[in-house]
């Protein structure tokens, strides 16, 4: 597959180069094209595709894109775009992306300028020079990534531009090249080398006069903008020139010896032809720059699980081998009943399910018993298509069954449940029994069923099955027969049976059924319309099917019009519906089929109640402050309602909401629980996730700066930390939750806890890298300090967001830092005005590098912090000024200050020691003390791993691959880089994980094989 990115996005395609119709789909490939090869996590592709905005759903609707663009480029066994976790991967063969071309020319035109071959270089750096269409990708919106590497691209363009036309002035050209020069130079008057190279061919073309006014405009222009002299190469050329035109010069040859070629930067990228136009380096730039990194994700859980029981394989093939034995002939006055409802034409997806489906009812006894029947249970929530299913595949083995298919609807989720006895006199009658034959007691109709099935093979579809004792009396005696069982409860207590679980839909899936109804032509005309409708009905077959039956009916809509009606979420339920297809019927005979469990508990409250909250999933214990009730009885409830399939356990103690389910929860509170008791639970909940995030970071960070609260009577219980790992842990799994309070807190009004909880969880964000959303919640948190009118408040979380936006190498952090700075020195807070010192001088190194101002607040830091009690505040500021002092190049000055720094830690805790440690490990690497840099090196990175520090770990495993690299120990090198790698691959550090992946690409040369 091959792409082209010097220009607008194209793809090869059998018909030729196209484009990429969609934005969102052009921008996510860019991403992955500028960095093919390497794992992009699906965090990145959101904060490139939406900033610090996302939807909620984006997590979607980058499956959705990535979806859509395997089918645009033809990957159908799904090798080129690669779904690895924490993102994706795009594999490209070398050469495929014609920047790799472009690439390649120019090194063999260099190479051949170099080795004084100028017709080949020339004829080379045209070629390459000739791939390009217009900027580096053109028509997909600019982002910081993509214009880092655009600015990378424009200098590899100046370079071979300047490389092509030594090889012409090396051929004897230069009469031809001048009026490309003039172009050149007046539209990047900042570029010398275009001067130094018109004065050159002017002079060769024999216009001397005409070259000295060149030099002449360069300098003007250049000192004008500048205000500095021409550099050192057009000073000399111009001074040639004047000797020149002193003294009586013999004729000048047509060809001159070529000049040595400069050295090209590595970069990948492009720009635009004549030359750059759009996201370039200000003119005159020299310098390409490295791309940054972002965070990452857990991988989502594989949708449709299927869980089976314990069988034996023996007994399996023992049974297998019987059912393929002579069976006698069943009476003639029988009859051979066919009921299976017909099959639908567009069923989609569920390959896999299908196909275990099938198995399962073919496979034999489930034990070693010859007379066990093969049972098959469908167990899903409403909406999920088990009768679509249940009728696919029991159409699929129809064949194997050729002494007939019973079928009937038990109404197991209705009030009005079929009776078994009913069910077996009519099941009695089509097998041919006279009615007069047919037993009054219910077990007599039940033995004569399993007499009537003895020997035959029949296939028994039990749609919408209540429980185990209504199954129980319509199962057959005889293995010959099979039974495919549908429900919306659990039926544990079903003896030898298996189970297969239903789950939604998964993306792909999802688009497959939505096209194949609407066609596919019309929804890939509207692909974000597309995306937000299926977001919308979040993989329910039910919901995919209304409304791509709906725009099917109404071909004069577009897509993009039912979008919009389902946007609104108090609306929704209304709009997925079409003829006597129903999401909300659906769901309202399950939710009337909840029963009370013991000890007076309510799981249709428990139900109502969740679907208030906007968080992705929810803990016991999160749910027991919800609801307000202890654990155990919350629990209770919460099992209940997943065996009624109307709440999912993805992990033990962890429950979530179908996105349509807490739409049809939160409609059933409104209308059957007081707005006073609504408010009441988000406020206890919210409230919960505030008292853990403190208990959490006082554990974690607890000599951290805070601004102390005003005291209030404690809601439900928070939990109780008994370590640091504990701590995280919570953090870890709560995180997407976090976010979803903060949110869900600033739009409720309680702007309290929407503005502490970010503040709060700030530490561990730092531990793990979690910028993006670290970023996202406290932009919440900033707004609702200001509501608070809390000054101290707001500056902590203002001198929070620059810190994080510093880290993410955004220049927008300083204007909240500066802010921060301002607030606290107006309040009189040293302490904090020191913080927001520091947060500057840190900004100013991450960004601008160690200059002047990096210095400056980092001293003021200190100065601030210097005649207060030692605290960790000033060990941060000692070791930052420190890491400026080592990038300047002053050693002896950053030893100083890590020396002093760990003095500090030693005494008021080493929570923070192990940034020390690795710095001041680089200076005894520095000194060639090798040993000692090892061992601090050791002590920093069980530092690290102790306080559960993510970026220390990594960093401190980078610089001990180095410290074994120089004792010659390329084993252990090896297995540092190797862990630090993984480490700034999980956590998005881009730019550290090409660094570490350089250093294992150079030194794995000197492993030997073992």
């Amino acid at each position: 597959m091959r792409f082209r990115i010097l220009g607008p996005l194209e793809v090869l395609s059998p018909d030729g180069w196209k484009p990429i119709g969609a934005t969102k789909w052009r921008s996510l490939l860019a991403c992955l094209l500028v960095r093919p090869g390497q794992l992009v996590s699906t965090e990145n592709l959101i904060l490139e595709l939406w900033g610090d905005t996302p939807p909620p759903t984006a997590n979607n609707l980058v499956s959705i894109y990535v979806h859509q663009l395997k089918k645009l480029i033809g990957d159908t066994d799904r090798r080129i775009l690669v779904h690895r976790a924490p993102g994706y991967v795009l594999h490209v063969e070398p050469g495929d992306v014609d920047i790799e071309q472009f690439e390649s020319q120019m090194t063999e035109g260099r190479t051949a300028l170099a080795a004084g071959d100028s017709e080949r270089a020339a004829q080379v750096l045209g070629e390459a020079l000739g791939l390009w269409r217009g900027q580096l990708l053109a028509d997909v919106p600019p982002t910081p990534l993509l214009d880092q590497h655009a600015r990378r691209a424009s200098e590899l363009w100046f370079v071979a531009t300047e490389l092509r036309i030594e090889g012409d002035l090396g051929c004897g050209r230069a009469a031809e090249v001048i009026p490309a020069l003039r172009g050149l130079v007046v539209e990047h008057p900042l570029r010398e080398r275009f001067w130094v190279l018109l004065v050159r061919a002017l002079e060769e073309a024999g216009r001397r006069a005409e070259a000295l006014e060149a030099y002449a405009k360069a300098r003007a222009v250049i000192a004008d903008q500048l205000g500095v002299d021409p550099g050192s190469e057009l000073q000399q050329l111009y001074a040639d020139l004047l000797a020149a035109d002193a003294l009586p010069q013999p004729p000048r040859p047509p060809v001159q010896r070529p000049r040595q070629a400069q050295a090209v930067p590595g970069a990948a990228g492009s720009q635009a032809v004549p030359g750059p136009a759009a996201r370039r380096p200000d003119d005159g730039a020299d310098a390409s720059s490295g791309p940054d990194g972002a965070a990452g994700e857990p991988a989502p859980e594989s949708p449709g699980a299927i869980a089976i029981g314990t069988f034996d394989e023996a007994g399996e093939a023992e049974a297998a081998a019987g059912a393929e034995a002579p069976e006698a002939e069943a009476p003639s006055s029988l009859r051979r009943p066919a009921q299976l409802p017909a099959d639908i034409g567009d069923f989609t997806g569920r390959e896999t399910h299908v196909e275990q489906l099938c198995g399962l009812l073919l496979a034999g006894s489930a034990t070693r018993s010859r007379g066990a029947v093969r049972i098959v249970v469908v167990n899903g929530a409403a909406g999920l298509g088990k009768t679509t299913l249940a009728v696919h595949a029991a159409h699929e083995v129809s064949e194997h069954f050729p002494d007939g298919q019973l079928h009937v609807d038990l109404q197991g989720a209705s009030s009005q449940t079929a009776s078994p006895g009913e069910v077996l006199a009519r099941f009695l009658r089509d097998l041919g029994v006279e009615g007069d034959k047919i037993p009054a007691r219910d077990d007599e109709r039940a033995a004569l069923y399993r007499t009537t099935l003895t020997r035959r093979r029949v296939l028994i579809l039990l749609d919408n099955a209540k429980d185990a004792a209504q199954v129980r009396p319509l199962l057959p005696g005889s293995s010959s027969c099979a039974v495919l069982v549908t429900t919306r409860n659990r039926t544990a207590d079903l003896a030898s049976t298996r189970f297969v679980d239903l789950n939604v839909l998964d993306d792909a899936e999802a688009l497959e059924l939505f096209s194949r109804v609407v066609g596919e032509d019309r929804a890939a005309a509207e692909p974000d319309a597309t995306a937000e409708i299926l977001v919308a009905c979040a993989g329910l077959p039910l919901a995919i099917r209304i409304c791509a039956a709906r725009l099917a009916a109404r071909r004069q809509w577009k897509i993009a019009t039912l979008a919009a009606r389902l946007r609104d979420q108090h609306r929704r339920l209304d709009e997925l519906t079409t003829g006597d297809l129903a999401v909300r019927a659906s769901f309202q005979v399950s939710y009337d089929s909840i029963r009370t469990v013991s000890r007076g508990a309510d799981p249709a409250r428990a139900f109502r109640l969740l679907g208030l909250w906007q968080g992705p999933s929810i803990h016991l214990q999160a749910a027991a402050a919800l609801l307000g009730e202890p654990d155990d009885r919350v629990a209770e409830m919460l099992e209940s309602l997943v065996d009624a399939n109307l709440l999912e356990s993805p992990a033990p103690d962890w429950y979530r909401l179908h996105d349509l389910l807490r739409v049809y929860a939160m409609d059933r509170a409104q209308a059957e629980e007081p707005r006073a008791a609504l408010d009441e639970a988000v406020h206890r909940l919210l409230w919960w996730y505030l008292d853990n995030a403190q208990a959490a970071a006082d554990t974690v960070s607890p000599q951290r700066y805070q601004v102390t609260a005003d005291p209030r009577v404690p809601g439900h219980p928070p939990l109780a930390f008994a370590s640091m790992d504990s701590a995280l842990s919570w953090y870890d799994g709560e995180r997407a939750n976090i976010v979803a309070a903060t949110r869900q807190a600033a739009a409720a009004g309680l702007h309290e806890v929407a503005g502490r909880l970010p503040s709060a969880v700030f530490p561990m964000f730092n531990r793990r890298s979690n910028w993006a959303d670290c970023v996202t919640t406290l932009r919440v948190a900033a707004v609702s300090e200001r509501n608070t009118s809390d000054g101290l408040g707001e500056a902590l979380v203002l001198y929070q967001l620059g810190w994080a936006l510093a880290r993410l190498r955004d220049g927008a952090a300083f204007d909240y830092l500066e802010r921060a700075l301002a607030i606290r020195r107006e309040l009189g807070d040293t302490e904090g005005e020191a913080q927001a010192a520091i947060g500057l001088g840190e900004g100013h190194l991450k960004i601008h590098g160690p200059g002047d101002e990096a210095l400056k607040y980092l001293r003021l830091a200190v100065d601030l912090l210097r005649p207060m009690d030692p605290s960790t505040l000033l060990g941060v500021a000692l070791n930052n000024l420190g890491e400026v002092y080592w990038d300047r190049g002053d050693p002896d000055s950053a030893a100083e200050c890590f020396a002093q720094a760990r003095e500090i830690y030693h005494q008021v805790g080493r929570h923070t020691e192990g940034h020390v440690l690795h710095n001041l490990a680089r200076v005894y690497l520095h000194l060639g003390r090798i040993d000692d840099a090892i061992a601090c090196l050791t002590e920093a990175l069980s530092q690290h791993r102790l306080y559960g520090d993510l970026i220390g770990e990594a960093t401190a495993l980078k610089h001990l691959g180095r410290a074994y690299e120089k004792t010659g120990d390329l084993a252990q090198a090896l297995a540092s880089w190797t862990a630090a790698l993984a480490i700034f691959e999980q956590i998005g550090e881009a730019a550290e994980a090409a660094e570490v992946a350089a250093a294992l690409s150079s030194a794995s040369a000197g492993v030997p094989d073992r």
